[in-house]
């Protein structure tokens, strides 16, 4: 019992540290400041493979930097949206089963960026407005 109390405690604190960092990332993006939102990326002109990273918005175009690595990539400039899923069985075991893929077609290929659903509405504002 004991076990239980403790694991809801840990929950809630882990779930409450979550929601304050979301907060701070829209915060951060509505006053024009640089925030680094967790993704996976996937872009055709980079391989089939899934990438680990955080999307760097709010203050000048959107860079996608590597997690591991110094790895920093400009994102095309004219993206085009061209759709959200859920990710598929295959993609969910390479990805969060619960994030959303925001589909893009450029010039450069097409695009995907896997986030989590709270999300979506942040990182898609600010890729279609650059």
């Amino acid at each position: 019992m004991i076990e239980l109390a403790f694991f809801a405690a840990l929950a809630a604190l882990v779930g409450w540290l979550m929601r304050r960092k979301q907060r701070q990332r829209s915060t951060a993006v509505a006053a024009g400041e640089a925030a680094g939102v967790p993704c996976m990326l996937k872009w055709s002109a980079l391989g089939s493979r899934w990438r680990a990273g955080r999307l760097m918005i709010g203050a000048g175009p959107p860079v996608w930097r590597a997690s591991w690595g110094s790895r920093e990539l400009a994102l095309p400039t004219d993206l085009r949206r061209t759709g959200t899923r859920s990710p598929s069985a295959r993609e969910g075991m390479s990805i969060n089963p619960g994030s959303r893929i925001l589909e893009y077609a450029s010039s450069g290929g097409v695009v995907l960026v896997a986030v989590m659903p709270y999300e979506v509405d942040l990182v898609g504002k600010a890729l279609e407005s650059e």
